[in-house]
């Protein structure tokens, strides 16, 4: 298992706890946030969230998580790409702050490539919060290599520290290109819905016997396995989403669940990675 830093001195477990779809029902407001608070007990301690997320009810969820542990916690948030011109992502984070209850967020991303603004207009506008301390990094998500070249050269001599991607075994398109380039330039790869997909395949999908097989052959469960694949690389970090306690637990095992480098490649031959790269959406 590899820590990740965020360009930062200080080192994260390599997963945390995403809350798309956390905040949208009061009756569950409490149960949310204890989840995410024993996450951060057991050194869950990146969340991560979003402006769109339940409309800020995620962020309200995230802020009262957090008050116990603002300090030890590391927070992300992000713009929506219809409100990425200068004036709309300097609202947006005010905002979220607003929902969140803190002064800074430690990492400030645009959640897509924006149709609607120019990336040189947004990118100035994530340097003019980070000047003003409202953030303490700047990331992207949903990005190509390209594309992250292009925001690094509007960052000017502010670092882009990382990009929010879908990756998964059911998703390794990242590989091809956007994975390697940013373990070469130090951007940490932040991994969302790392298990999405798994409970589709059919139990004699050879697939899913694979997973079963390295399941009991680890005595764990099949998430475990998909979860400690994904953080076997450098800088990589997973931040699934859980409202149940066991599963949360389960979570935890991937820390410390350590694969050989045979079952590896079992994995790999079983779910190959596509020949083609990470395309992009513009929203």
């Amino acid at each position: 298992m590899s820590f990740v830093t965020f360009g930062t001195k200080t080192q994260y477990y390599p997963l945390g706890q995403g809350t798309w779809c956390i905040g949208n029902d009061p009756s569950v407001f409490a149960h949310e946030v204890q989840i995410l608070q024993e996450g951060v007990r057991h050194n869950l301690a990146v969340i991560d969230t979003a402006a769109m997320y339940a409309e800020g009810g995620a962020e309200r969820v995230v802020a009262r998580a957090i008050q116990p542990y603002r300090r030890d916690v590391f927070v992300v948030t992000k713009v929506w790409p219809t409100n990425a011109s200068k004036a709309g992502v300097i609202s947006s984070l005010k905002n979220s702050l607003r929902r969140l209850e803190t002064s800074h967020v430690d990492l400030f991303l645009l959640h897509w490539p924006s149709a609607h603004y120019p990336l040189r207009e947004t990118m100035g506008a994530m340097a003019t919060v980070y000047e003003e301390g409202l953030t303490k990094a700047i990331g992207v998500s949903n990005f190509n290599v390209d594309l992250l070249k292009q925001a690094q050269k509007f960052l000017g001599p502010i670092p882009l520290v990382a990009n929010q991607i879908e990756y998964s075994l059911m998703e390794r398109a990242a590989e091809v290109s956007v994975i390697p380039y940013c373990q070469d330039h130090n951007i940490t790869i932040m991994a969302y819905s790392p298990i999405k997909r798994l409970n589709s395949l059919s139990q004699d999908d050879p697939k899913r016997q694979v997973l079963r097989q390295l399941a009991r052959q680890y005595a764990t469960t099949e998430h475990v396995i998909a979860l400690t694949w994904v953080i076997r690389q450098s800088n990589i970090i997973a931040i699934p989403k859980t409202s149940q306690y066991r599963h949360l637990s389960e979570n935890i095992l991937a820390f410390t669940l350590k694969l050989s480098s045979e079952d590896e490649e079992r994995l790999d031959m079983a779910f190959p990675r596509p020949p083609h790269d990470l395309s992009v959406q513009w929203l």
